[in-house]
């Protein structure tokens, strides 16, 4: 075979490659994210132990954590790139710029407000709640939401949901982002910081990924269409999720006790984010300007 049968292979299969990326967005984007952050996960099994990270690990899997949680923002870009070119990237960034919310700044102390409900009824229950420790955490709690919301959320928010709106309603749009995003991709993140835990893994991972993560989906999604699609406000309230998880977090002395406030905190997050929903649904983009 000659050079330039070569080449008219290759032109051909890179054509038929942006061809079915074009006719598939949804699938290519979950594909692309997955295949990359597990993947580069995988290689913690090379340093660590199922669950092992939470557990001093070598600080080479810290490396291997962020790489991989890169994912969600690196097949946003790549895929609005092969699909929209660069006015599909220019306006990606328009929607970073798009500061202009009006009140629905307010909803970025939802995700806080409820997640220290956990800690006060542990308080009132009578258990011991180190407030201290938790206003300690507040700094480089904000360093790891921020860090958070860069790495996912012209993902998440940047491409999946968008592309989703085209073909659902919101309410499916939302329910479908949280799943993959809380199910399938941060399922097996969990797992290496949950996999220890023996049988309580499964009900911790899925009240930590598809039930919390989906109420909050939730409630960024009708943020979302609140604010003409900002992705600062969506970045900030993935970063409040990542922050607030951190000083929040509890120390409990048995599985059981730690399966039961987990329980406890995923129904308020999903009573919380059902109740903003209904609340929310009649309510116009433009009041809130």
């Amino acid at each position: 075979m000659n050079t330039s049968n070569i080449e008219s292979l290759q032109m051909e299969s890179r054509v038929t490659f942006e061809t079915w990326i074009r006719s598939h967005p949804i699938a290519s984007y979950i594909l692309f994210t997955l295949a990359w952050s597990w993947s580069i996960w995988s290689l913690l099994f090379l340093l660590i132990k199922p669950g092992g990270l939470l557990h001093n690990p070598p600080p080479l899997s810290f490396l291997f954590v962020i790489v991989g949680g890169l994912g969600p923002s690196l097949s946003g870009f790549l895929i609005t790139w092969l699909i929209d070119g660069r006015e599909g990237m220019q306006a990606l960034g328009a929607r970073l710029r798009n500061w202009q919310v009006g009140r629905w700044w307010l909803a970025l102390l939802i995700i806080p407000s409820v997640s220290a409900i956990t800690p006060l009824l542990r308080w009132m229950a009578g258990y011991t709640v180190d407030t201290g420790a938790m206003l300690g955490l507040i700094v480089p709690g904000l360093g790891l939401g921020i860090m958070a919301g860069l790495m996912e959320e012209f993902g998440w928010r940047g491409f999946l949901l968008p592309h989703l709106l085209k073909r659902y309603s919101p309410l499916v749009s939302a329910l479908l982002a949280g799943l993959v995003w809380g199910g399938l991709w941060h399922g097996y993140a969990d797992y290496f910081g949950l996999g220890d835990k023996g049988l309580a893994f499964w009900p911790l991972v899925l009240l930590l990924g598809p039930c919390v993560l989906t109420a909050w989906s939730l409630v960024i999604t009708r943020v979302y269409e609140r604010t003409q699609g900002s992705l600062l406000l969506s970045i900030l309230m993935h970063a409040s999720i990542s922050s607030t998880a951190l000083i929040f977090g509890q120390q409990y002395t048995t599985i059981n006790e730690e399966v039961l406030w987990t329980a406890i905190s995923a129904a308020m997050a999903l009573l919380a984010a059902t109740l903003i929903w209904l609340g929310t649904r009649r309510l116009k983009t433009q009041l809130s300007l």
